[in-house]
């Protein structure tokens, strides 16, 4: 059987990116209230297509990152530059309060992202800080080409001029400390809101009961505090996706559930190195 939360999350209108405002206002009320592994999944409930699905779970996954962004702000993590081949080589980089250089993949920079926590070199070392995404030097422009999942969340180039950081925030070693723990966190909302979509849509509940007991041992291991994947999380991680793919969808909606859910399918090999070392 479904949890109360989410028969009554099944029960209220459908959210989506192209009324963000109120997108925005239910996730805030979300993260104050809910868990992040239950905010996301709710969030899948309530989500009218996969990008907005995906949209709440990153923004969940953000406060892994700043766990002091307040709910009703939006945010994006820069880490991307076209050609790298290893962090050493970024050539991002924040000196005097200040970030200078250009970021490949920034999601909704051009509209809805009040920040950008940037990841560049500095003088101490790979570091993170945030700016405005209205502030002074910054110059987002779309990528070329588009990306070929989930079109609705547009990705953009940043260009970086002298912009002014917030020194409100700052991440020492922000490889280590906020890169790699971020894929974990961004992997797990993100598949725990596409499978609270997948329930919304397929409208045979009771017929996904092994399906929902994956979400909840998923859910039931996450914790924000984690610096990524153990054993166990990894095993039902796999064990979710596994059941999540084996759903059919209304034929309407087949289309854009298989081009969506190669997201899912873009960090195994990532995971299967994991899984090697955890070993």
């Amino acid at each position: 059987m479904l949890p109360e939360l989410w028969v009554r999350a099944l029960e209220m209108p459908a959210l989506s990116v192209t009324t963000p405002y109120t997108l925005r206002i239910n996730l805030a009320r979300l993260l104050r209230t809910a868990s992040p592994a239950e905010a996301a999944i709710i969030a899948g409930l309530r989500s009218d297509i996969p990008a907005s699905a995906f949209l709440s779970a990153y923004q969940i996954a953000m406060r892994a990152v700043d766990p002091a962004l307040p709910p009703e702000q939006w945010a994006c993590l820069c880490v991307s530059e076209k050609g790298l081949r290893s962090l050493s080589e970024m050539e991002t980089s924040i000196e005097a309060g200040a970030v200078s250089g250009r970021k490949s993949h920034a999601m909704l920079a051009m509209d809805g992202i009040d920040w950008l926590y940037v990841i560049a070199r500095s003088t101490s070392g790979l570091i993170c800080q945030r700016v405005s995404a209205k502030a002074e030097g910054v110059s987002p422009h779309p990528a070329k080409p588009g990306q070929p999942v989930i079109p609705e969340l547009p990705h953009h180039v940043v260009d970086f001029t002298a912009s002014p950081v917030d020194s409100a925030y700052l991440a020492e070693d922000a490889h280590q400390c906020i890169n790699k723990p971020f894929r974990y966190h961004e992997d797990v909302m993100v598949l725990l809101a596409f499978a609270g979509w997948v329930l919304r849509v397929s409208e045979a509940h009771p017929g996904h009961q092994r399906l929902i007991e994956c979400m909840r041992a998923l859910a039931d291991g996450y914790r924000i505090s984690a610096a990524g994947y153990d054993k166990s999380q990894l095993d039902a991680f796999d064990a979710l996706i596994e059941e999540l793919l084996q759903i059919s969808l209304p034929e309407k909606l087949q289309q854009t559930w298989h081009r969506d859910r190669q997201l899912l399918l873009m960090g195994k090999k990532a995971r299967d190195i994991i899984r090697s070392r955890l070993a």
